[in-house]
């Protein structure tokens, strides 16, 4: 070990030990044994001090470890075989990584235990592997840490060896005679690390000595040999999987590693001292984290000098977008990072020239990658199991392979396929209770970047908004008891916010008061990378999240001043406000806030508002605000009308808030859509082929979607335009929802199949003019099946979805065939929910005051009168298809967000299921595709798509209590028991939350409603006739009647995706 300039090493000098690993026997204490005969004078670490530059090559590195082996084998000599030795140290790289190796070479298991853990988890992880000797550094840190542990559990506590014990000075340095390595079983366990602990105690990973070397060879996979390459390890403690990774690289592959100057305590890393380290070592590569990188990019002589380097390697967060593109424009090359403890390094090591990609990376070829999708854009990573050389852990299988899934989500990059991007955790993703999704991770990482944070936690899971619990930083002062100090925090921090809520969805976006700090008498718990923990600490703060909720659901928008008087103008003024405050943007007054991107959420802090201003001038007027009030007033101009109507004393109940839908209205609006038609052109001719052109509108739902596939297997049709609304990566959810929906993902790509983002509600569709001349002159079929289901929406938020039927309408009018092209409109069975005609009911016309039940039936009738017209006055052939329930994809997997499957999981909760008398007429989706597929070419002008064939409820429902434990009961009982869980429910939380294992309580009034009947089915649904529709079908005719085994399948189904616990 002696002083040498700035001469490195090169590869040239460097014998490879490729041949003795790939044999597969050789162990790390063996491949540094190997090292110290064949490479004795190559460096393995290099360090600066104040006399320069240093390098330790393999020889003395080879002493050192058999030093460790020693000091460790007479502690030990009375244990019977193998046993996990802890290291609990704050200790400089070279003396951590040499005494780990000591272990293994001493015949025991090295265990890396991170000393930022608490002593619980240390003492649930010893406990766990049965460790009971424990290498302890002398800091204070970690022996008082030690010492909290041996009051609670019996283990055997050993000083760490130190630097000078491991390398003693020149004159001592060859009294001992270095050992032979072992001859060990390449499949023991070697080395135990344990996971970040983000949701609970962290959890050992063992890794034997054959992964351990494969490990290690990563970089024979990338892009760029590093041998001889110096790589910046200064930031990377050897407690986590990275630091373990370049040492272990460094050992297979040649490459050096640059470290501070061994010492105890060691050089705690700070960004200028690893920036320091890394110049003062001529290091190529630096591996750091992107607070470090951050810090950098705001210094210009740092700047000049990474642009000298061949590769900056991030990871363990996001680096900033700003600041990486900043970064990789100037020509630095940035490197992202990615693995995990169960696999190791995922990411390619090393990538020749990343450039303005650098947020992606490709696979590392040592693994094999599956990536799961999820159905919406994003991948679960789940990597396969070698045989020869397992992974540390499987947690699934992909067909018979064992696998590991990761938990993360991945995402593709828009052009490059084979280029990936960390999204997030799986786990961590939030799913509000109307469904929308939140990645928490970006938006954290965003809020930690303010001076004035510690750290935080996004949270909302089941609940109808998004809040974030703060810890502050340590020298803001901040009192949970006092209101002052607390407004005066949030409102430094709330640039920071707002800057999160710039970058995150709609849905995501985090109001100030749903900012909770947290109190010094709970500090939050943070793992070993120093990030809180998510579970523990949302467990710990749980009341007082719970609280908040409640405040806020009281709450509103406190800061808009209510008028002094109400009068009309007033009190448009201040629903004008309301509303551009809410939505971030001016809304016109006669425009449907839907249609203009107002969401559930929005609407809910729209109506609170609204609430608090009215409760103000009148506690008897607030209370005959309906609690639906913007969903069936969507305009500015009816919600004032609603609040004028409320403060009339003269009006004593809600229903008369609201004007209701009139049959006479649904006329009126049905004959202004069939007003002012366009003639056909004067020019007609047959079609040029006798095959079927189809045009069908919504295939990424999932009935669509299923049509999409019959439609592209069918011999009798030529070509498909899919109309889908524009989005980010349309044909990738195409795809996700065939993947999904077990359908043939190769049909897609298809010359049948042409994939059109088309806006159905705007003349012309927003599409080129060349492919709406092509479309015109082509199209024999129209299939209409994309609209709106949201069954609270007034008429008035589906005029959008009756101009898209207008629209098509004229395009068939505008087509040069002979015939124009015949519409098949797909309806609803929503239209007879006021009906009164006897079942079985036929296949015709119904009234308007049949569909008045809500806006979503109401507009289908208006579609279908619309539909009556044209082919009464224009010559339009039309079959309008009533879809009943349709119970299932092919998998046996029923959307989790119907009534059906609210009510079975809430089973759980009741302890109870239905039991009701009469029949179900449910239909699963693929059959009922193919149905309707068939139904294109006939002549009746109105059809019904409901299974011919029902069976009973008790046929149906008894095999799922019999799967669920749960027994049945009358229908009154269940739905008592459910009116008292949400009785509970609402008095624990407000009313926007609505517990997710109990979703049948935001169907309450849907259950209150059904009706027990003769004339009826199970849940008050009305007998159809199917006469023509099996005359139109073959597949609908000869459908056999559902069995028990359905329903088996649909809660498997519903257990494999998790909405359903395990049996």
């Amino acid at each position: 070990m002696t002083p040498h300039g700035l001469n490195k090493a090169s590869s040239s000098n460097w014998k490879s030990p490729r041949a003795v690993i790939e044999q597969g026997h050789i162990t790390l204490p063996g491949l540094c044994e190997w090292h110290a005969h064949h490479n004795p004078d190559y460096p393995m670490f290099r360090y600066a001090d104040i006399c320069g530059v240093k390098e330790i090559d393999y020889a003395h590195v080879w002493r050192a470890i058999c030093r460790a082996s020693s000091y460790i084998g007479s502690h030990t000599r009375h244990f019977e075989g193998r046993a996990p030795i802890a290291i609990l140290a704050n200790a400089d790289t070279v003396t951590y990584c040499c005494t780990s190796l000591g272990i293994m070479q001493a015949g025991h298991t090295a265990f890396h235990i991170s000393p930022r853990n608490g002593s619980a988890g240390v003492v649930d992880l010893l406990s766990r592997t049965q460790c009971r000797v424990m290498l302890v550094s002398p800091d204070i840190r970690a022996s008082t840490l030690a010492q909290d542990v041996l009051r609670q559990i019996d283990v055997n506590l050993l000083p760490l060896p130190q630097f000078c014990d491991l390398f003693p000075p020149d004159s001592e340095k060859d009294q001992d005679e270095p050992q032979t390595s072992r001859r060990d079983d390449p499949q023991s366990p070697a080395l135990i690390l344990h996971s970040s602990g983000s949701t609970n105690h962290p959890k050992p990973i063992y890794w034997s000595q054959k992964r351990l070397v494969k490990f290690g060879t990563v970089s024979w996979h990338g892009e760029v040999d590093i041998t001889g390459n110096v790589l910046g390890a200064h930031a990377l403690p050897m407690f986590h999987a990275g630091g373990v990774a370049m040492c272990y690289t460094a050992i297979c592959a040649g490459l050096i590693l640059s470290v501070f100057e061994p010492s105890s305590p060691p050089t705690v890393p700070t960004s200028d001292n690893v920036f320091d380290g890394a110049r003062s070592t001529s290091s190529d590569y630096l591996m750091t984290f992107p607070t470090f990188v951050e810090a950098w990019s705001q210094d210009a002589d740092k700047v000049a000098h990474m642009k000298t380097m061949k590769g900056l390697m991030c990871g363990g967060a996001p680096l900033n977008q700003e600041v990486g593109d900043s970064l990789a424009s100037q020509g630095i090359s940035l490197i992202t990072m990615y693995g995990c403890t169960e696999v190791g390094t995922i990411s390619n090591f090393v990538p020749e020239s990343p450039g303005m990609e650098w947020a992606y990376f490709r696979f590392a070829k040592w693994i094999d990658p599956v990536q799961v999708d999820q159905g919406d854009g994003t991948y679960e990573l789940v990597v396969l199991s070698p045989q020869d050389c397992p992974l540390s852990v499987v947690n699934t299988k992909i067909g018979d392979q064992d696998a590991y899934a990761t938990n993360d989500l991945v995402v593709r990059h828009p052009t490059k396929p084979d280029l990936w991007q960390l999204f997030g955790r799986k786990d961590d993703q939030i799913i509000l209770s109307n469904g929308e999704k939140t990645n928490p991770t970006p938006i954290e990482h965003i809020i930690k970047e303010d001076p004035h944070v510690a750290g935080c936690i996004v949270f909302g899971q089941g609940k109808f908004q998004n809040g974030v619990l703060i810890d502050p930083a340590p020298d803001c002062h901040v009192s949970p008891g006092d209101q002052g100090s607390l407004v005066s925090y949030r409102n430094k921090i709330w640039p920071t916010i707002e800057r999160a809520n710039e970058f995150a969805p709609h849905h995501s976006r985090i109001f100030k008061e749903m900012i909770l700090v947290t109190s010094p008498n709970k500090p939050l718990e943070y793992n070993a990378k120093g990030l809180p923990r998510r579970a523990p600490n949302l467990r710990q703060y749980h009341d007082e999240i719970e609280a908040l909720y409640v405040e806020v659901e009281r709450s509103a928008q406190t800061d808009i001043v209510a008028p002094a008087t109400w009068d009309p103008e007033t009190t448009r003024s201040f629903v004008d406000a309301v509303v551009e405050k809410v939505m971030q943007k001016r809304v016109p007054e006669y425009v449907d806030l839907f249609r203009h991107g107002c969401d559930s959420l929005q609407a809910t802090w729209i109506r609170n508002t609204i609430l608090h201003a009215i409760r103000g001038q009148s506690v008897e007027a607030a209370a005959r605000i309906p609690m639906n009030i913007v969903f069936q007033a969507p305009t500015v101009m009816a919600l004032t009308n609603a609040m004028l109507q409320a403060l009339d004393s003269d009006r004593v109940h809600e229903s008369t808030i609201l004007d209701p839908i009139t049959p006479d209205e649904l006329v009126e609006l049905a004959e202004q859509l069939s007003a002012d038609l366009p003639d056909r052109p004067s020019q007609l001719s047959p079609p040029a082929s006798n095959k079927d052109v189809v045009l069908i509108t919504g295939t990424t739902g999932g009935f669509g979607c299923d049509v999409l596939e019959h439609l592209l297997r069918h011999d009798e049709v030529e070509l498909v335009y899919a109309f889908n609304r524009p989005g980010v990566d349309v044909m990738e959810r195409q795809r996700g929802r065939f993947v999904e929906r077990g359908l043939d993902v190769g049909l897609l790509s298809s010359p049948k199949f042409q994939l059109v983002e088309a806006e159905l509600d705007v003349p012309g569709f927003g599409i080129p003019t060349a492919l709406l001349d092509e479309i015109r002159n082509r199209v024999t079929h129209i299939i209409h099946n994309a609209w709106k289901v949201d069954f609270k929406l007034g008429l008035s938020s589906f005029e959008s979805d009756l101009q898209a039927v207008r629209n098509l309408v004229e395009l068939s009018l505008s087509s040069r065939h002979t015939a124009p092209p015949k519409i098949v409109f797909i309806s609803s069975v929503g239209v007879f929910s006021r009906c009164t005609m006897s079942p079985p009911i036929p296949e015709v016309p119904v009234e308007p005051s049949s569909a008045i039940e809500s806006g979503y039936s109401a507009s289908k009738w208006v579609a279908e009168k619309l539909l009556q017209n044209v082919s009464e006055h224009k010559g339009i052939s039309t079959t309008i298809v009533r879809l009943g329930q349709v119970c299932g994809n092919r998998l046996g997997h029923w959307n989790e967000k119907e009534w059906f499957p609210a009510m079975i999981k809430s089973s759980l909760f009741t302890h109870s299921l239905p039991d009701v008398d009469g029949t179900a007429s449910f239909i699963p989706s693929y059959p009922a595709a193919r149905a309707l597929v068939e139904m294109r070419n006939s002549t009746s002008p109105i059809l019904h798509l409901v299974h011919p064939r029902p069976v009973s409820w008790h046929a149906l429902i008894t095999p799922i209590a019999e799967e669920l434990r749960v027994p049945l009961v009358p229908y009154s009982t269940w739905l008592s028991a459910l009116e008292r869980s949400a009785a509970d429910g609402f008095a624990a939380n407000a009313e926007v939350d609505a517990m997710r294992q109990n979703p049948a309580l935001r169907l309450l009034e849907f259950f209150r409603g059904q009706t027990v009947s003769a004339e009826k089915e199970a849940m008050g649904d009305v007998r159809l006739s199917t006469e023509n529709a099996e005359r139109a079908s073959p597949e609908l005719a000869r459908l056999p009647r559902l069995g028990g085994d359905v329903s088996v399948s649909w809660v498997k189904a519903w257990r494999k995706s998790g909405f359903l616990p395990a049996a």
